[in-house]
Formats: structure tokens, C-alpha cells, sequence
């Protein structure tokens, strides 16, 4: 609690140091995006599958000219449609509804403040994002996971400061707040720095967890320490994403800790018709040869209008990624379409 009185006053400060207050609220935006199809798992009967349901209102209250605070609220409503013969249990036994967005952020000249109860991750977007054409083998660690990377696309209890760009380039740092009992007021740190300049994109980043928020088993902090870059040539973009990860958790390690490393690349064109090919690998090399893996994604798509396009993939693993003994994501093929809203 003191922490978050902290970074609200200093937030308030320069917001104050900018201009004078004098609230006033806008009318905020609805909108949504829609992907389905048909889905099937190697092992598991195809089936029509919800893949994301998102809907989300996003607006700002003008506190004075040029000076907004701005709010976004969304939720996932896949795991409630995919479950409706089962109320209690979304799909991979996780919970129905899955709220995505739930932020606050404050630009002013002095940079940029967020709070953020849930939120997407920063890290995964800059540095993940670059490999990440995909509709269903996206690099998750939460929903679907692919056990490769490890970074969560989502955070929890975040608190994070954006420098102004300068050279193109600004930092990142965040407190990850996810437990109120542990004895630690932070949870979690985060940095990374951004850089983008034309048609390129690079970030690189680390993020620091404290023991005491891992399993028991785990006997120290652990680190991951990531960097991700894009190339856009023309309708081409190209990605790289590299992670480290020191002292994981790892139940099966006399430690209870275990050091990895994951890579991916991936291609994606668009051409001017709408037409569009993501062609992508993905490889992690554990410490333990048992859990290493690694996949291959394809995925084609065509735009039929600037709102709606229709896809096919497929992620072919070279084994099921098993998270904490649970298989989490297969060989797989999936057709479907998106709308957005």
C-alpha cells in the first residue's frame, strides 16, 4: 500500500507540475474482436472452438488541455463459450471469463505513469511481439501456452514509469505487486529499454521475480532476461525474440531450479490485396534434455475487409508442452476468422 501511495503521488506531482486540474469526462470508446473456427489437437477430436472473445471500453478523462488520464477495461470471454456444458471450468480448467485490461495511464512531458491491476505485459508486447503473427500458437505463457518462452503475456498488480523518447528510445520500469502476504512489497521488477527508428523495432528487457512469489520448491530469485527485434521491407516484417532464464523454477532439480534458453524467428507478408503468409520456429533448450521442444507454425490468412479476415494454421510441435505435468498445447491445425470491432 505504501508503494502505490508513492507512485500515485509522484504520478499526481507531474501532472499537477504540467497544468492546472480541471477534470472532465469523455464518452468512452466500445470495441471488441471476435476469432472462431474449427480446431484440431493431435490426440483430440476436432471441434468449433472460441479462440478469443474480447470485449473492452477504453477512454480518458481530460484533466486539461493536452493532459488526459486515460483507463481501458476488457475482458476474455473464449473460456466461457468453449464451457458451456461445464459452468465450473473454462477450457484447460481455467477460470470462464479472463480479465485482460484493467489500467490507468498518465502521459505527461516528464513521461508516463501506469497502474494497472491486470494489464498486457510490456515486455511480452515490445520484446515477444515481433514473432507473434499468429492466431492460436501465439508465444503465451498463460493462455495456451506453448511451453517455450516463459514471460507472461499478462501482469498483475504493475506499477510502471515510461521515460519520454528520446532518440527514438525510452525506458521502461515496473513493480510487480502480486502477493500482500509474503512479507515483500514487490513481487516482481521489471526494465527494459525500446528503441524504434523507421522500420525497425528493438527492445530488450529483464524481468526479476522474487523468491518468496515462486513455488515452494524454488530456492531463489529468478530472472529472465530477453531481447526482440523487427525489420519491416516493404509487406515483409522480420522477428527475432531471444530469452534466458536463470534459476526457473524446476521441481525436479535436487535445487528445486533449473537454467533455459528459447529462441524464435518468424516471417510475415502481406500483400496490398490482403492476402497474407506467417511462417515461424520456435526452440527451447533446457538444462534438462526432457524439456526441451520446439515448433514450427504456418499460418495463411486473407483480409475481406478492413475489419474481417479469414485464416488457416497449424503449430507442429515436436513434442506436447507439458506445464507443471499438464498438457498444455499439441500438434495442432485451426480454421477460422476474426471480426473487430
Amino acid at each position: 500500500m505504501k508503494l502505490m501511495k508513492t507512485f500515485l503521488a509522484a504520478a499526481v506531482s507531474a501532472a499537477v507540475a504540467t497544468q492546472a486540474m480541471a477534470a472532465e469526462l469523455e464518452k468512452p470508446d466500445f470495441y471488441g474482436f471476435l476469432s472462431a473456427g474449427v480446431l484440431k489437437v493431435e490426440g483430440e477430436d476436432a471441434e468449433a472452438d472460441a479462440f478469443e472473445i474480447e470485449l473492452g471500453l477504453q477512454g480518458k478523462v481530460a484533466l486539461q488541455e493536452k493532459l488526459n488520464l486515460n483507463y481501458a477495461v476488457e475482458v476474455d470471454l473464449a473460456g466461457a463459450a468453449n464451457s458451456a456444458d461445464d459452468p465450473s471450468t473454462g477450457r484447460d480448467g481455467e477460470a470462464d471469463i479472463h480479465v485482460k485490461e484493467a489500467k490507468f495511464w498518465l502521459p505527461t512531458r516528464y513521461g508516463m505513469f501506469v497502474v494497472a491491476p491486470r494489464g498486457t505485459s510490456g515486455q511480452w508486447r515490445d520484446i515477444y511481439g515481433p514473432i507473434n503473427h499468429y492466431e492460436y500458437n501465439e508465444s503465451h505463457a498463460d493462455l495456451n501456452p506453448d511451453g517455450i518462452f516463459a514471460q507472461p503475456d499478462r501482469t498483475s498488480g504493475t506499477l510502471a514509469y515510461h521515460t519520454p523518447w528520446f532518440l527514438n528510445t525510452k525506458a521502461v520500469v515496473a513493480a510487480i505487486t502480486l502477493n500482500d502476504s509474503n512479507d515483500e512489497n514487490v513481487d516482481g521488477r521489471s526494465v527494459r529499454l525500446v528503441h524504434r527508428s523507421g522500420d525497425l523495432s528493438v527492445a530488450i528487457g529483464t524481468t526479476l521475480l522474487m523468491q518468496k512469489q515462486l513455488p515452494p520448491f524454488a530456492t531463489d530469485d529468478y530472472l529472465i532476461t530477453a531481447a526482440g527485434a523487427s525489420y519491416k521491407i516493404g509487406g515483409l516484417t522480420l522477428g527475432a525474440t531471444w530469452e534466458n532464464n536463470r534459476d526457473s523454477p524446476y521441481p525436479l532439480d535436487p535445487e528445486g531450479k533449473a537454467d533455459y534458453d528459447a529462441y524464435g524467428v518468424s516471417a510475415y507478408y502481406q500483400a496490398d490485396n490482403g492476402a497474407g503468409i506467417a511462417l515461424g520456429f520456435k526452440e527451447k533448450n533446457h538444462d534438462y534434455d526432457a524439456a526441451d521442444n520446439s515448433v514450427y507454425t504456418l499460418k495463411v490468412e486473407q483480409r475481406l475487409t478492413p475489419s474481417v479476415k479469414v485464416w488457416a494454421e497449424t503449430g507442429q510441435y515436436d513434442k506436447p508442452a507439458v506445464v507443471q505435468g499438464v498438457k498444455v498445447i499439441d500438434t495442432n491445425y485451426a480454421i477460422g476468422f476474426n471480426v473487430t470491432f
